[in-house]
This record gives structure tokens, C-alpha cells and sequence, in this order.
């Protein structure tokens, strides 16, 4: 009988312990769904809090970070948290400016950010690296799913955050 219990005890902790591995190609795909989704922000944020190590896996912890001030009811938290986020992602582009995806999720926040948090001055420098650079980026995945999220937001951008069909072209690349 103890054996059964510890058996089965064993296996739920290497269940729970595995369920927890921090999967980026994962990560990356739910980013737009976590908008929508609270509780899959919330566990690929805390996935990420947990094990982010990689430049590209702080990008996302940031970014993450971002997204939970969207799913809290409290104002003030709200913006504490996005802040806090903020100066995350920041960090990691001063530190490592040419980091596509990166620069990739600067420019995803600040196009869909309120006005009010006046996070707004990258989006025509980060839709420019952008244009120029997603081609190198070299995980083929990474490349479709920000060309895909970038098409797609392309008929609610305004002015020169509009990405031109040459530029889309350039993007495809």
C-alpha cells in the first residue's frame, strides 16, 4: 500500500514538474490569445517568472508583465504594473537593441496602448527595425507568427504606423 502511495505521489509531482517547463514556441503563440485570456496570461507569466533565462524568454516574462495590468480591476495596479513591466522590456532593449522580438513586443504594447501611459514614441523606429530586420531572425516560427500579428494588425493601425504593402512584402521575406 505504501508503494502505491508513493507511486502515485511521485508521479504527481513529476506531473506538476513537467507541466511547469517553460516552452517558448508555446509562449510565443499564446501572446496575442493571453490579451483575451487571464488565466493563460497569468500561467505563462508565472512559467516565465519561474525560468526565463534566455534574452528571448525575458523579452516575453516582460511582456507578459505587460499584459496582466490588463486583466486587474484596480487602476492604480493596473498602471503599476504595466510600468513595471515597462521597465523590463526597456532594460532589455537598452541592453540588447537589435533583439527582433524585442523589439517586436516595444512595438506591439505601444500600438495598443491608452494614450494616457504616454508609451507611445518607438512605434515608427521599432515598425522600421522591424521591416528591415525580421528576415534575419532565425527561428522560421518566430518569423510567421510576428509577420502573421503584424498583417493582421495592419488594418487597425493609424498614419505611419501602417505598414505599406511594400513594406509587407519586405516582411514577408
Amino acid at each position: 500500500m505504501t508503494r502505491i502511495v508513493l507511486t502515485v505521489f511521485l508521479f504527481t509531482i513529476a506531473k506538476i514538474g513537467l507541466g511547469q517547463q517553460l516552452n517558448i514556441d508555446k509562449i510565443r503563440k499564446d501572446y496575442a490569445e493571453a490579451v483575451k485570456d487571464e488565466d493563460l496570461c497569468e500561467r505563462n507569466f508565472d512559467i516565465l517568472d519561474e525560468g526565463a533565462k534566455s534574452t528571448t524568454e525575458r523579452v516575453y516574462r516582460a511582456a507578459y508583465e505587460i499584459l496582466m495590468a490588463k486583466h486587474m480591476g484596480n487602476p492604480f495596479k493596473k498602471i503599476s504594473q504595466f510600468k513595471e513591466g515597462k521597465k523590463h522590456l526597456e532594460e532589455i532593449i537598452k541592453n540588447n537593441p537589435n533583439h527582433i522580438e524585442a523589439r517586436f513586443i516595444r512595438w506591439s504594447v505601444q500600438v495598443h496602448a491608452p494614450s494616457f501611459l504616454g508609451y507611445k514614441d518607438n512605434i515608427i523606429e521599432d515598425k522600421n527595425f522591424l521591416v528591415k530586420n525580421l528576415h534575419k531572425l532565425p527561428n522560421e516560427e518566430a518569423k510567421s507568427i510576428i509577420y502573421n500579428y503584424l498583417k493582421g494588425a495592419n488594418p487597425y493601425l493609424k498614419g505611419g504606423q501602417v505598414f505599406a504593402i511594400a513594406e509587407l512584402k519586405e516582411l514577408a521575406q
